[in-house]
């Protein structure tokens, strides 16, 4: 199946106040404008990958026996197709991202902001663009992951705007920040860091964008629209997690699997050493933690408390989930 059906009731708002009203969004907008870069002639893309695209020396995976038993091609093959895997993710994430910037051209009810998700619809269609075409020069495109799915359809689904902004703009957009660092910072191939370094900039734009267009509605929300959107930003959240028990990932972006069973690794083995292996879980253990230090500590917790939805009502769930301990 090459397409999913989204049902999305959205109220399309009409603005005829054509003053500024909110100069900070106008410059964010005049900024937008100005980093326009085009896929196409930004990069060589003759140059080959000249590097791995992920360095499998920094993953978890270098430390089981699993791994090391593979011939040096089959590693080099491994590291290929997880980097494919994971960036296909980031693909399918831009494409929804793309889709919700969209929505808020209609949904968002100044024009100041419709214009900025306008720009932003430009920018994410550029993402899609650089990510297909590395990944096709790299291996293939694997299927969206079920986490990311979820969280996507989610953010699509919601008849707000303000839900969306939260879950796109904030969570969504977070999450691609600290994934794309992650990425820059593993990967040894120049390609695929220029392409990112471009898109981070992009990004960190779109989180100023929804912080500037949130910051003022949260405040105007009833008691009621403010716990509702109190809940769904921390059920967001709560997806972006990767729970593990006794070492093995149990929830979370496990899709990853299928890049096993491509390669005819018996995924039950791996499953067997992860549990027995304490230098997987002390590596793995780890990775997770400067990822969700770089998605919570340095990006969602300040946005949150700012906007005020992380709170003296939400903060219990955050300790539980063990974000704020990150930041201590």
């Amino acid at each position: 199946m090459t397409q999913h059906s989204i049902k999305t009731p959205l109220e399309s708002v009409f603005d005829f106040d054509y003053s500024v009203r909110f100069p900070q969004l106008d410059r964010l907008y005049e900024n937008a404008k100005r980093d326009q870069w085009n896929v196409s002639t930004a990069v060589n893309w003759d140059r080959p990958i000249s590097g791995p695209p992920l360095n499998m020396n920094l993953m978890p995976i270098c430390q089981t026996q699993v791994y090391r038993s593979l011939s040096q091609a089959r590693q080099d093959l491994l590291g290929r197709k997880f980097a494919a895997w994971r960036l296909s993710q980031f693909l399918h994430g831009e494409q929804g991202a793309l889709m919700v910037a969209a929505q808020l051209v209609d949904a968002a009810p100044d024009l100041d902001a419709k214009m900025c998700a306008a720009a932003q619809v430009m920018d994410e269609a550029r993402h899609v663009e650089a990510f297909r075409k590395y990944i096709t020069k790299l291996d293939r495109i694997y299927p969206i992951d079920p986490t990311l799915d979820r969280l996507l359809r989610a953010v699509m689904a919601h008849e707000r705007w303000e839900p969306k902004y939260t879950g796109m703009q904030i969570i969504t957009e977070g999450l691609a920040i600290a994934a794309f660092r992650f990425m820059h910072a593993q990967t040894g191939d120049e390609l695929l860091k220029e392409l990112l370094e471009y898109i981070m900039k992009d990004e960190a734009r779109h989180v100023g964008f929804g912080m500037l267009a949130l910051r003022d509605a949260v405040r105007k929300l009833s008691p009621t629209e403010r716990k509702a959107l109190e809940d769904f930003a921390f059920a967001a959240c709560d997806m972006t997690i990767t729970k593990v028990t006794d070492g093995v990932p149990r929830d979370g972006f496990l899709s990853y699997h299928q890049v096993f069973d491509e390669m005819e690794i018996p995924i039950g083995r791996m499953r067997e050493e992860m549990r027995e292996n304490q230098g997987w879980k002390d590596a793995e253990r780890a990775m997770e933690k400067q990822f969700n230090s770089m998605l919570f500590v340095d990006t969602l917790i300040p946005c949150l408390r700012q906007l005020e939805l992380l709170n003296t009502r939400t903060q219990p769930w955050y300790e539980q989930l063990g974000v704020l301990a990150l930041a201590a």
